[in-house]
């Protein structure tokens, strides 16, 4: 029995894979992670990709986002072991964060009044940062 109902299909560019999606909490955007380290940014009305985002330094691909809960932010966890955050709206890297185990992040989430972020690793631990020094 089906429930659902497919409106759409967002190819990935790279065709390797997507590992983490999140939606913006207006749900206007889509946010996509791949394989490749990138972030793509779809516009979740029309399927349309507005921005690709890159995660400097990835080496094995970005595994998880997550939007900030007033939108203006997006973090994307890397296997890596770092967290880019961008500002949503105008698609620019704002901070990196680093996993302190360097062990490789593989999925992030804010706190709903987006003072803190979350973030686990491969090492089985999970870290707190404290983002009210972005504004948050």
């Amino acid at each position: 029995m089906s429930t659902g109902i497919r409106t759409a299909t967002l190819r990935e560019p790279h065709g390797k894979g997507v590992y983490g999606v999140a939606f913006s909490p207006d749900g206007k955007l889509l946010a996509t992670a791949d394989a490749y380290g990138a972030i793509y940014l779809w516009n979740a009305v029309t399927g349309t990709l507005t921005a690709t985002l890159h995660a400097p330094d990835s080496k094995y691909g970005a595994s998880g986002v997550a939007f900030s809960p007033h939108g203006a932010l997006l973090a994307a966890a890397d296997a890596n072991g770092g967290i880019c955050l961008w500002n949503a709206v105008t698609s620019t890297l704002t901070a990196t964060l680093h996993d302190p185990s360097k062990n490789g992040v593989y999925a992030v989430a804010f706190s709903r009044d987006g003072r803190l972020l979350a973030a686990m690793d491969g090492n089985g631990s999970t870290y707190l940062w404290n983002m009210s020094w972005l504004g948050t």
